[in-house]
Order: C-alpha cells, then sequence, then structure tokens
C-alpha cells in the first residue's frame, strides 16, 4: 500500500485549482454568434444569480426573470433563464462586434445586496468566480466576391483533354510496363 506524502497531495491540490483555473478561449467571426461557457458547480432550489463582467464593466446578470444587458450589449447578450436554472450559466453573445474581443468573467452572486443595473463589484456583496473565457473576434476572410476578383472564363467552356503529346507519353509508359 502507497501512502502519500503531504508533499504529494499539495501538488495535487495546486494542480487541479490550475486546471479549475484555466482560461477559456472562444473564437468567432465578425457578425455571428458566440457563447461562452459556463457551469454552476451545484444548483439549489434558491432561483440562481449570475453575473458576467469585463474588468469592472457589467455585460449581463440574471436573477430569475430580472435580467440586464449592460451598456453596448442590449439586444445580443443573454443567459437563457431556463437554463440557467438547470445550472448552465452560459453566455450567448450575438452580432458579434471586432470590439467584442475581451476577457469575460463570470461569477455567481452568493449572498449580499444587489441590485440588476449597473453593479461594481465593490459594493457588498459575495462572489464566486465560475469561470474565465477570452473571446477572440475576427474579421471573416475575403471571398472571390469581397475581392472584386471575377474568375477568368476559358476559351473551351467543355471537357478539358489532356495535350496530345501527354495523351502519346502516356499510351508508350503503358506498353512499356505491359512488355
Amino acid at each position: 500500500m502507497t501512502c502519500f506524502s503531504p508533499l504529494v497531495i499539495l501538488w495535487i491540490t495546486i494542480f487541479v485549482s490550475l486546471l479549475s483555473a484555466a482560461e477559456i478561449t472562444v473564437s468567432s467571426l465578425v457578425g455571428s454568434t458566440a457563447v461562452l461557457p459556463c457551469e454552476l458547480q451545484s444548483v439549489d432550489t434558491v432561483t440562481p444569480y449570475i453575473t458576467w463582467f469585463i474588468d469592472t464593466e457589467t455585460v449581463f446578470e440574471r436573477r430569475g426573470e430580472d435580467a440586464y444587458q449592460g451598456e453596448g450589449y442590449e439586444d445580443r447578450v443573454d443567459v437563457p433563464e431556463e437554463d440557467l436554472r438547470k445550472g448552465n450559466c452560459s453566455l450567448v453573445l450575438k452580432h458579434l462586434k471586432l470590439t467584442d474581443t475581451a476577457d469575460y468573467m463570470s461569477y455567481e452572486v452568493v449572498r449580499g445586496n444587489r441590485r440588476l443595473n449597473r453593479v461594481k463589484r465593490s459594493e457588498t456583496a459575495e462572489l464566486n468566480l465560475i469561470s474565465k473565457v477570452h473571446l477572440s473576434v475576427k474579421e471573416p476572410p475575403p471571398t472571390e466576391k469581397n475581392r472584386n476578383i471575377t474568375p477568368t472564363p476559358s476559351a473551351d467552356p467543355g471537357m478539358k483533354c489532356p495535350h496530345l503529346l501527354v495523351t502519346v507519353l502516356s499510351f508508350i509508359s503503358l506498353l512499356i510496363q505491359l512488355f
């Protein structure tokens, strides 16, 4: 039987805590929708209260039916109430803009007197960090249409035949292999 030393237990604890605090990266294109993952560790019978921040700016808050969308995020962000009641606190961010690129942090508000609207973290409340997500928004790659390049039409729109020399050499090669 192997006995774990306190040092091994300490290393395992550090490793597990680093894994749980790992930052997730989500990449998406301008104009599309991104889902920033978040999951509550436990779901109580009490209405969950979730908030998403960028630095000190509130992006979104939800407590039951009540929701707040931060300035610049109106009609673009949501954590659906029915999903939140099941423990899924993932933020859905629509109509992405380049300026949406940032580090998003989700917190569960576990106690304190907070209101749903422009709340600063300095107010009295206990916030438990749930996830850190880096959102990277990029321009879509240019397409033929976007580059104003039109394909050059070929002289013969029908089936392309190999050059006569290629056909003759292929035939000679086949004959050599047979004999």
